[in-house]
């Protein structure tokens, strides 16, 4: 996939360590990296009040963000997430294998529950000073308790807490939307 080995000329593929460009890729080359740098204060500042609003209120409704090693958890919703929003979801072994690809300490699945009911969850993963946000998935239950934003907020917290500065989307749609 895309990223900092952009253009492949001859030294950025040395650098690929025995990975070789497909014929296509997934994830759309255009992202959205957001400045972890500054206090948690600051960063929220830089959100949209609503955003903002909706972290607060996941928390004010009892919605918990936990670690987890529970990728059967996250497959789940994501199978939820695919049907609802229409879009093809990998297998579960597809997400157990991009999990394990990374070493523990750069690696989380966080989960969003209430009551104990996972309701959101993210793959993130760090190296270095960059993190990414790979996968995020979400159940019908509860959504009215903002559990997305919530466990997104929670991964950009984790992500500084790994050393990261930057936390990027990973992909954007590559052409504008019609409205």
């Amino acid at each position: 996939e895309p990223d900092a080995w952009e253009p492949l000329d001859e030294k950025r593929r040395a650098q690929m360590n025995g990975f070789v460009e497909g014929a296509a890729t997934i994830q759309p080359r255009r992202t959205l990296v957001l400045d972890l740098r500054g206090s948690e204060a600051d960063i929220l500042g830089r959100m949209k009040q609503k955003t903002r609003y909706n972290i607060k209120l996941a928390e004010k409704k009892g919605v918990v963000v936990r670690q987890s090693e529970d990728v059967g958890a996250f497959n789940r919703l994501m199978a939820v997430t695919g049907a609802r929003d229409d879009f093809g979801v990998h297998t579960p072994a597809y997400y157990q294998k991009a999990f394990d690809c990374f070493p523990v300490q750069e690696r989380a699945l966080l989960l969003a529950e209430y009551e104990g009911q996972p309701l959101a969850g993210v793959m993130v993963f760090a190296h270095g000073e960059r993190s990414w946000y790979f996968y995020g998935a979400s159940s019908d239950e509860e959504r009215n308790r903002m559990p997305t934003y919530l466990v997104q907020w929670e991964a950009m917290r984790w992500a500084r807490s790994h050393g990261c500065t930057t936390y990027d989307l990973w992909g954007v749609p590559d052409e504008e939307e019609e409205v």
